[in-house]
């Protein structure tokens, strides 16, 4: 009897760890199957961002085979990394690169695009069990929200200053602020941009200096504003200029960055850093259909997405 108890309790863990892989097994393939429904244009085709690799994509929802049968999900969370960027880039006294020397076609800078959809229902039309999303996937979200990351490299070849670094101090009185305890430290002013810049002619030279800039963000634009030189407890670099040539120097830290690409069309809300990162921040209009093929479609493109023929899809 004890042996036959013990059998069938082994059986029963096969065939519960049995499950387990096969619900696994569906779920990774549901993942996968999303991020190939996401547009990849070799070429940056039409204004669209190329998008170098398969895009990271986690689906919520355990067990997954359920969720796959019916087509709703929890959420959905999109990461794709090192996408190419076509900016441009207004600098505080108005001169304008529209396309960054250090930014040229043939080595460009790049961005990474997140974006969480919640409560998401997948339309019954060419939906499997093996094949649950395609590019034309009509999605009912209930809400979603969008981002759009530059790395400190990103930011300094826009900024035209090569060793730029962004860093984030701690709030003010906080002792040992900065720390692994407080986490990713982020703030919507007093970042800290440290880089090499020139001063003014007649007397041109390299200076290296720590300024604080405040961050916002409009449509698809981030715009840096220098407040000052950094002189806080954080590591910081210093230079002696004349008020003229502080001035200037200032100047070369403020910039809007203009054309970042964000997910699904979204327009741009909120700005602050993460770290050594600058991001933007905004949220799609959950009310309509989105599509997996608009991923990367710019705002203007992104009403065809949202609704058909004036009604929602």
């Amino acid at each position: 009897m004890r042996r036959t108890l013990t059998f069938l309790a082994l059986g029963l863990i096969l065939v519960v760890v049995a499950l387990l892989g096969i619900d696994t097994g569906f779920a990774i393939n549901a993942e996968r199957s999303f991020a190939r429904s996401l547009p990849n244009v070799a070429d940056g085709e039409n204004g669209v961002p190329h998008l170098p690799y398969e895009p990271e994509v986690t689906i919520s929802g355990f067990p997954a085979i359920p969720h796959l049968l019916d087509g709703h999900y929890p959420a959905i969370g999109v990461t794709a990394r090192a996408v190419d960027l076509s900016p441009t880039v207004t600098f505080a006294d108005k001169t304008q690169t529209r396309s960054p020397r250090s930014c040229e076609p043939d080595d460009p800078c790049h961005a990474d695009i997140r974006a969480r959809l919640t409560d998401v229902r997948v339309n019954k039309r060419g939906r499997s069990l093996t094949h649950p999303f395609s590019q034309w996937s009509g999605l009912k979200v209930a809400k979603a929200t969008t981002s759009t990351t530059l790395d400190s490299v990103a930011v300094g070849r826009l900024l035209g200053i090569t060793d730029l670094t962004v860093s984030t101090p701690a709030p003010p009185g906080t002792a040992g602020g900065g720390g692994p305890q407080d986490g990713l430290l982020s703030r919507t002013s007093g970042i800290v941009l440290t880089g090499t810049v020139q001063t003014p002619p007649p007397d041109e030279r390299d200076v290296k200096v720590s300024v604080t800039v405040d961050l916002a963000a409009r449509g698809t634009s981030l715009t840096i504003t220098a407040t000052g030189f950094y002189d806080g407890p954080e590591e910081h670099s210093t230079a002696v200029l004349t008020p003229d040539e502080a001035k200037r120097v200032l100047g070369k830290f403020s910039a809007t960055i203009g054309g970042i690409p964000m997910a699904w069309g979204a327009t741009a809300t909120s700005a602050r850093s993460s770290g050594s990162d600058l991001m933007i921040e905004g949220t799609p209009d959950p009310e309509y259909t989105q599509s997996p093929s608009l991923f990367l479609s710019q705002a203007g493109d992104v009403h065809f997405m949202y609704t058909c023929g004036g009604k929602p899809c």
